[in-house]
């Protein structure tokens, strides 16, 4: 079987084909700068590499040319598109439509709705899922939601104190997201650990220009910092996190800030490039602060605070902690960042290992006698949208 993995941003497409149930990577690669005459595809095929530059005014223009390649090249790995059993798409945000689904209408007038409130996620999967239905008709297509793991949370986890009409009417609750990256990871961590997944209380930090912290107890989520949509919780490369909503009313009544106005600030102006000033790569800010930055400094400070703050959260609705884990551009790369986080708290019996920490991409970063073992993750969120999409097929094939 062999399944299309394709992750959709504004301008970019990621992909990975898998021969399946193998968990084969046969090709992968990135379309980069969609919209623009100057648009690029970086493919792989085993240890082969090859980038192209072309107009690719559109997705469906970037897929066309990402079609051409897996079946075109000399070294295609499919002989046509009929080889292909599915597309599979990771899908960011759909209410209570969650899950692992067949995409249909129901789940497309999911994302629809919710468009409005993660628009810089739902509107290119949106788009991707109609071009792929254009190029492929016969081809079915199904997804993975950002929200589905977080479904074991209790009413007390995910309800607002709102009013219930909200919740009954508008699906105003906390949902959680980045749900492939903590599944991924808690099977990870219990599988380094040689721990049963069943018996594992984890704290899993998914760190990268989003960011959430999540309390997953014997493989379920019990607690989660994102909330009705991906930014809430801490703050991150350009989003606010959390803050009280009525700053919102505020500024609208006192400088007449618009809906618009407030969402441009609190999605592309806020979080770590609102903070430092020198925008929101953690990079350019840890250089910053080491150059004396008051200001990224402070940034550092706060992503370092609220980080920790949400960890002592998933720590009480655990009832303590195995593991605490680091996956995401930032928690596998940023080794300063993880010893931050992780900086005194020798109460919870954790000691990290500064060589470990340094050195070790994936696996143990504490010391032996450590209480709390810490541990990095390279998270392959493609993968576990793939092993979804064979579910979702075998039970289509058995309807």
């Amino acid at each position: 079987m062999k399944i299309l993995v394709v992750n959709s941003g504004g301008a970019t497409l990621k992909y990975k084909l898998y021969r399946m149930p193998a968990e084969e990577v046969i090709a992968s690669g990135t379309v980069d700068r969609l919209g623009t005459a100057q648009a690029t595809l970086t493919h792989r095929v085993g240890d082969r590499r090859r980038e192209l530059t072309e107009p690719m005014p559109d997705h469906l223009a970037g897929i066309r040319v990402m079609l051409r390649e897996l079946t075109s090249a000399s070294d295609a790995p499919l002989g046509s598109l009929a080889e292909l059993d599915a597309v599979a798409h990771k899908l960011p945000h759909g209410g209570e439509v969650s899950g692992a689904q067949l995409i249909d209408s129901t789940v497309e007038e999911a994302l629809r709705r919710f468009a409005r409130v993660v628009p810089v996620h739902n509107p290119p999967v949106l788009t991707a899922i109609a071009a792929f239905r254009d190029l492929l008709p016969e081809t079915p297509q199904c997804g993975t939601f950002e929200t589905h793991f977080h479904a074991t949370l209790a009413p007390a986890a995910y309800r607002y104190a709102l009013p219930e009409s909200w919740y009954a009417e508008h699906g105003i609750r906390r949902y959680g997201f980045h749900s492939c990256s903590h599944r991924y990871t808690a099977g990870k961590v219990a599988e380094i650990l040689h721990r049963p997944l069943d018996a594992l209380r984890l704290v899993a930090c998914h760190l990268g220009s989003g960011t959430s912290v999540c309390g997953i107890r014997n493989g379920r989520s019990v607690e989660i910092s994102s909330a009705f949509t991906p930014q809430a919780g801490t703050p991150m490369s350009t989003r606010s996190g959390d803050f009280d909503p009525f700053v919102l009313t505020y500024l609208m009544e006192e400088t007449g800030a618009t809906v618009e106005e407030l969402n441009r600030v609190l999605t592309k102006e806020s979080g770590l490039a609102g903070l430092s000033g020198v925008g929101g790569d953690l990079r350019d800010i840890e250089a910053a602060a080491a150059a004396g930055s008051a200001a990224a400094q402070l940034a550092l400070d706060v992503f370092v605070f609220n980080i920790r703050r949400w960890i002592g959260a998933c720590l009480m609705a655990c009832g303590g902690a195995d593991a605490i884990s680091f996956t995401g551009g930032i928690g596998e790369n940023d080794p300063l960042l993880r010893s931050r986080v992780c900086e005194d708290l020798a109460w919870l019996g954790l000691e990290l290992d500064p060589v470990a920490n340094r050195t070790v991409k994936e696996g143990v970063l504490s010391t032996p006698s450590s209480a709390v073992a810490v541990v990095a993750v390279q998270v392959d969120e493609e993968i576990v949208v793939a092993r979804d999409a064979c579910q979702v097929l075998a039970a289509r094939a058995e309807d």
